[in-house]
């Protein structure tokens, strides 16, 4: 069904009034400043002095939230005046203006040209602070943080600025391996001495010993930053908390039945993340339903899910376990916390099913989530500032649960409702296709025109120009379908037409064969399945191994691998939210339901291979 095109997320109407109100503004002082010039000789002085009153206007009506077409005219008069001073001044109040009026495509323009030098020493603060916050909502990490350490380099160690580096370690540890990279490039020595703390931070948390020998190396080699009592307190608090660090850790995967074949997978995850170059793995069957594999330090015991509910915890007490990892399946996972005696530190490895209940403190949930997915596609929609998408889904139940979240958090973020459509076979997409892009009507215009004038009409058929980008929710053939067809319809007047799709249209093995039809197309998936320039000695070891597992079995495999790398980082990630861990699945953070939450690579087909836009996020060891 055909819904209505979303509103543009900024207020057009708002930026009619703004430039309608500087070209009144613009008249007022051209007159004003011509009769002033006739009746005084220094007109130049007079002229700063109204530039100044009308800065102070457009100050008053920021604060009081007032006529912000008018502060929005003055202030974007005002960027290119005469005067140095009124320029630095006015730099706060346009930075303020161009947020009250979300005009954030051209504040985005704007603020790639600026510094922060630029801005009046007083407004500094509040002007990083305001420019970090619109990255942030925006998801541009590594522009939120040059503003925040260039703020931190004209500061200094000054106490007033507690605050900004709270804030500037929030956004720090954030940071995955590319992005760290990205900024230690030609980094001045205090981010440079910023970026080794994070480092050592993470490196180190859950282990105070080791923590506080570290930082002592780091105040020795960097004399000139913050005395570690002045760091961020949550630097001691990660050093001080301790960490998960169980030595014996139960895992309820499914060991036989129909699912047999993803808890195997689940399972080879696992072990290879137990499992260093330094040490071998023995494996000891005591039962067909439980397995007991060691390392050196941890062993990981395997327990079949299909067994009762009280024989797996039965299981459990007899293996003298610390930790659970799993169920994997929804049925499982119920069925286990239904007991009334399930007293372990678990992850579970399925979504929590009622978010409306407050979490218990040792419960964590982690799902390869296709709706965070969905979200994330919102947040890179609105970074390329598309007004106008179009959402095309498959009818099954997980295209349409993510078409909906889509939805749901497209509104949330400003929005109104997205044009979708939805197609059961690949007929229907070649129909609806023309359908919302209107090139049929335009066929059937030159038809009638050819009727009506009994000649034949040479014209060139029209498609939409309101569309900015489309999501598609399809499957490997069906996207190679559509994405060609797409490119063919659009007329050759119109701007290309991105198309933006989920990983659900990735397929490894027909990469290897076919990618021509998919130039241009982005996509997000999870890094352990986005081709790298250079191979990880993970990646290598598994094509090796296990090179006839299909994108299914590797997508869990790279979820096994994560959920026990993450058991030792839960406490950190549950008292520190906005801390990050960079795995073979995506950024995974903490949600305030212990949920753990995924950020995937975004990766473009560029000359017939899959790109990362952003370089890899976590591709092993």
């Amino acid at each position: 069904m055909v819904k209505p095109v979303v509103a543009p997320v900024a207020d057009t109407s708002l930026q009619e009034e703004a430039e309608a109100e500087a070209f009144r503004l613009k008249t007022e002082m051209a007159q004003s400043s011509a009769a002033q010039a006739a009746a005084m000789p220094v007109a130049q002085d007079e002229t700063e002095q109204q530039q100044r009153d009308l800065l102070a206007e457009a100050q008053q009506l920021l604060a009081s939230n007032q006529n912000l077409p008018r502060a929005l005219a003055i202030t974007h008069s005002l960027r290119d005046s005469s005067y140095g001073l009124i320029r630095q001044q006015n730099m706060l109040p346009l930075l303020q203006s161009y947020l009250a009026s979300q005009q954030f495509a051209t504040l985005e323009l704007w603020l790639a040209d600026q510094q922060l030098t630029d801005v009046a020493p007083n407004d500094r603060s509040r002007f990083t602070e305001l420019a970090a916050g619109f990255y942030q909502s925006q998801k541009q990490l590594v522009p939120a943080l040059r503003w925040l350490l260039a703020q931190d380099e004209l500061a200094g160690n000054a106490k007033a600025d507690a605050k900004m580096q709270d804030l500037l370690w929030s956004q720090l540890v954030q940071l995955n391996p590319a992005e760290l990279q990205q900024l230690s490039k030609n980094a001045r020595p205090r981010a440079a001495a910023w970026l080794n703390l994070v480092q050592i931070a993470l490196s180190f948390a859950g282990d105070a010993a080791s923590m506080t020998a570290a930082l002592q190396d780091w105040q020795q080699r960097h004399p000139g930053m913050p005395a570690l009592a002045d760091l961020p307190s949550s630097i001691n608090t990660l050093a001080n908390t301790p960490a998960y660090q169980p030595q014996r850790i139960g895992v309820v995967l499914p060991l036989s039945g129909p699912f047999k074949a993803l808890g195997e997978a689940v399972q080879l995850g696992l072990v290879s993340a137990n499992t260093s170059a330094n040490t071998s793995a023995s494996t000891t069957a005591s039962s067909s339903t439980n397995t007991e594999i060691a390392t050196t330090g941890r062993s990981l015991v395997f327990i079949d899910s299909t067994l009762p509910a009280a024989d797996i915890a039965a299981a459990l007490e007899l293996a003298q376990v610390e930790f659970v990892i799993g169920p994997l399946l929804r049925e499982d996972v119920d069925k286990v916390q239904s007991l009334p005696n399930w007293r372990w530190p678990t992850l579970f490895l399925n979504s929590k099913q009622n978010s409306d209940v407050a979490p218990v403190a040792d419960q964590f949930y982690f799902s390869l989530s296709a709706e965070d997915e969905a979200a994330q596609m919102v947040d890179l929609f609105r970074q390329q500032h598309y007004q106008h998408p179009i959402l095309i889904s498959a009818q099954n139940p997980i295209s349409q649960r993510m078409a909906q979240h889509f939805q749901q958090m497209w509104q949330q973020n400003g929005g109104k409702v997205v044009e979708s459509y939805t197609y059961n076979n690949q007929e229907e997409l070649r129909t609806l296709i023309n359908t919302f892009l209107e090139t049929a009507a335009s066929t059937e215009r030159i038809k009638e025109l050819e009727r009506f004038t009994g000649r034949s009409v040479k014209a060139e058929m029209h498609s939409r120009l309101d569309i900015d980008a489309i999501y598609l929710l399809a499957d490997p053939a069906q996207t190679r379908l559509v994405k060609p067809f797409i490119d063919v319809t659009v007329s050759p007047t119109a701007p290309a037409l991105p198309v933006y799709a989920s990983s659900r249209s990735h397929s490894l093995a027909i990469d290897r064969t076919d990618i021509r039809d998919l130039a241009g197309l982005t996509m997000t998936e999870m890094p352990w399945l986005v081709p790298q320039a250079q191979k990880s000695a993970l990646r290598t070891e598994f094509e090796t191994l296990f090179a006839e597992q299909d994108e299914t079995q590797q997508r869990l495999f790279a979820m096994g691998h994560d959920a026990l790398t993450l058991v030792g980082r839960l406490k950190q990630q549950q008292l520190f939210p906005s801390l990050v861990y960079h795995g073979l699945t995506g950024s995974l953070r903490l949600t305030p339901q212990q949920a753990v939450q995924r950020q995937l690579t975004v990766a473009t087909y560029r000359g017939g291979k899959l790109v990362p836009q952003n370089g890899p996020l976590g591709q092993g060891k």
